[in-house]
């Protein structure tokens, strides 16, 4: 009976001391990664690096800039005018660019609330509200708030900005996890996916972020959980999730697409989604 005891106990705690080992493991990993940082102009730089993370293997693209240096937008195009993150990107002349928040995959049409010029371009549908819990809203072209923010909130938060997106779920908050739970056995939470990220630092900092899925060996893509580690590693202090899937792309002027888009089902960079937004700088 006490050897049967004690190899219950060896086994219980040498679990209990594999977790942090394994989290320790992973920020290891994270902060000794070779992210390759170019350099794309007026401080801005972008990164890549394929690692292991959280017992999987992990393709993040990242771009980082100085939000002092260069102004942020959001572009919403209609439904005839969507293409490519890449095309419309050049279309505005962008340094940079992510793909933007949810959207119709048959009518091009957004579904959630989007601000672009001044002008409300989208509002978002009960079916979103599951996810959606939070609002990027750009402040004189330079400031980005990050916020929790419902369907009641999002005309009073944006007030003053000419360009809003509402998206989520909200991932950081002053640096901590949104939230105490994410939701369980749900498909788009617990599950791991090709992911976008926006999020900002306390010095100033702004960083977009796609995180490659669905490529077993490559890039397996995150959890919901995992992706908020993710942009905690980083060191954000608040980051938003949005559209991601097949919609997940970073893009830049100088380098073309760094990530690989899921759409055409290969590791490659050619796979993108016809989308009606994207967040760029310039």
């Amino acid at each position: 009976m006490l050897k049967k005891l004690s190899v219950i106990l060896t086994v219980l705690l040498s679990g209990c001391l594999s977790l942090p080992a394994q989290s320790a493991a992973d920020e290891k990993c994270f902060s000794e990664a070779d992210w390759n940082w170019r350099e794309l102009g007026k401080g801005a730089q972008v990164g890549y690096a394929q690692l292991p993370l959280f017992g999987s293997v992990q393709s993040i693209s990242v771009v980082r800039y100085p939000m002092r240096k260069l102004r942020t937008f959001i572009a919403n195009d209609s439904a005839a005018a969507a293409d490519s993150t890449e095309a419309l990107a050049k279309r505005y002349r962008a340094l940079a660019a992510i793909n933007g928040s949810y959207f119709n995959v048959q009518t091009l049409y957004p579904v959630t609330f989007v601000k672009d010029d001044g002008k409300q371009e989208g509002w978002t549908t009960p079916r979103e509200l599951f996810r959606t819990d939070g609002m990027l809203a750009i402040k004189k072209g330079r400031r980005l708030l990050i916020c929790a923010s419902d369907t009641l909130s999002y005309l009073s938060f944006s007030k003053g900005c000419r360009e809003a997106m509402a998206a989520g779920p909200v991932l950081l908050k002053e640096g901590r996890e949104a939230r105490e739970q994410w939701p369980g056995k749900d498909k788009f939470y617990d599950r791991r996916h090709p992911r976008t990220v926006i999020g900002t630092t306390t010095d100033g900092w702004a960083y977009l972020i796609v995180i490659d899925g669905r490529f077993p060996g490559q890039g397996i893509g995150t959890t919901i959980p995992e992706t908020a580690e993710i942009a905690r590693m980083f060191g954000l202090s608040d980051a938003l999730n949005l559209d991601g899937g097949g919609s997940s792309v970073l893009w830049t002027r100088k380098y073309g697409v760094i990530s690989n888009p899921y759409d055409n089902r290969r590791f490659d960079l050619y796979g993108q989604r016809i989308v009606p937004n994207i967040i760029y700088i310039r």
